[in-house]
């Protein structure tokens, strides 16, 4: 949804089921694909578009909606009212409920949930017609956070919104979405960390194929995104940019680091043993300059941390101590020293680069002249903390910008994310 979630309380997610499988043959080698819906959920408000994705899902047997898919999320987590007005009725079908108000997250975009932790067959559709089509469903049921509580600390007005928006059968998320379906590949533990909140996708395992998922959105409003969930030895070898994930652990919270003793490992996924791979999903070059070629005004940086976000329609440099942004490059700096925070200005050379680890393949050399368009070209320089200080190590996250440019393979099973151009 946003770019990080954090845990806030007690957060847990158990997955029961044993995953998804193609709803046409679920022994046969074929992956499950699923439409993804390009929504600018600013349309007819006046102000810039801005985009995110939408994944149509059902629950327990009950009519599919549309949640946001997150690349930069945990869990699944669905809104739910006891009384839904009549002409909507009710979406939620089956399910049984494990515990109540176990689950609390909060995203940086300021929502914050409160759930149940509920058991429900989940089920994945594509339109058709007037009506859907099932792609994929759980052959069990799986964990999903039944949200009960909604909060913003800071926009009481988006409080009333999403509780009007239920009680008059809308969906209540940016006025599209009836929740976030999260695709992070690291768990939200519990306070006594003896359980957490994965992903569902890793969980999901096509008979036959390599565990993980691709992600493909291409040119706004000139392509059909979809995701595909299970990847064929055919679709690996048209990635020749791939890089290593990068592993996290308990006590880095999602954040890029080995597992040691003073740090020790997630449990993997539940459903197909799958390990556990850090928000910032691989390592890449930084730089900036005005123009492409060295003039000796720019900035570089090595290793630096990418978390590849479907649900931040931004694209945003976190920056610390060790990673900044000069003033010189940002349209109206806010700060009196580093770091600065603001946009960058426009026709600021941006490269993001990195060495493939396939032999003879391509490494990733992405360059953009920045703008001022979300999600095309705009490019801004932030800081964590409530006290405007930054609080993890400084990374980027791309937002849904490097969708545009490329296909993006999640190889969960092997840990390597790669990259495809997309054909223009």
């Amino acid at each position: 949804m946003a770019d990080n979630a954090h845990s806030i309380g007690f957060c847990s997610w158990l997955i029961l089921g044993v995953g998804l499988v193609s709803a046409q043959a679920a022994e046969s080698a074929e992956p499950c694909i699923v439409p993804l819906k390009l929504v600018n959920v600013n349309a007819g408000s006046g102000k810039s578009p801005e985009y995110k994705l939408g994944i149509h899902v059902g629950l327990g047997g009950g009519a599919p909606q549309l949640y946001e898919f997150d690349t930069g999320g945990p869990g699944f987590w669905a809104a739910y009212t006891p009384t839904p007005p009549k002409k909507k009725g009710q979406w939620w079908g089956n399910y049984e409920t494990v515990q109540t108000d176990a689950l609390s997250i909060a995203y940086t975009s300021g929502n914050e949930y409160t759930a149940n932790l509920v058991d429900t067959v989940v089920a994945l559709y594509k339109p058709r017609g007037s009506g859907f089509a099932k792609q994929c469903e759980s052959v069990a049921p799986v964990g999903v956070a039944q949200i009960t509580a909604f909060a913003d600390k800071k926009k009481p007005k988006k409080v009333k919104a999403w509780y009007k928006a239920l009680a008059t059968g809308k969906p209540p998320l940016f006025g599209h979405f009836y929740g976030d379906f999260g695709a992070a590949l690291f768990p939200i533990m519990t306070a006594d960390k003896s359980a957490g909140v994965y992903s569902a996708l890793p969980q999901l395992p096509q008979t036959g194929l390599t565990n993980g998922f691709i992600v493909h959105v291409g040119p706004l409003g000139k392509s059909k995104p979809t995701l595909t969930i299970g990847i064929t030895d055919e679709d690996m070898a048209t990635f020749t940019t791939q890089l290593p994930m990068n592993p996290t652990c308990v006590e880095a919270g999602g954040a890029p680091e080995a597992p040691s003793s003073t740090c020790p490992p997630y449990s993997n996924f539940p459903v197909g043993s799958m390990p556990t791979w850090s928000e910032q999903i691989t390592y890449a070059n930084l730089s900036w300059e005005y123009g492409r070629s060295s003039s000796g005004n720019g900035q570089a940086f090595s290793n630096v941390g990418l978390t590849l976000d479907t649900g931040a329609p931004a694209t945003t440099l976190w920056q610390n101590d060790n990673l900044y942004v000069d003033s010189l490059f940002l349209r109206n700096p806010e700060g009196s020293t580093v770091p600065y925070t603001g946009d960058f200005k426009s026709k600021v050379g941006l490269t993001i680069s990195a060495a493939t680890t396939v032999p003879g393949g391509q490494n990733l050399d992405f360059y953009l002249l920045t703008g001022q368009k979300a999600t095309v070209n705009k490019v801004s320089a932030s800081v964590r903390g409530n006290d405007g200080g930054p609080t993890w190590s400084g990374y980027m996250n791309t937002g849904l910008m490097l969708y545009t440019y490329y296909d993006v393979m999640f190889d969960v099973e092997h840990g390597v994310v790669g990259f495809r151009p997309v054909k223009k």
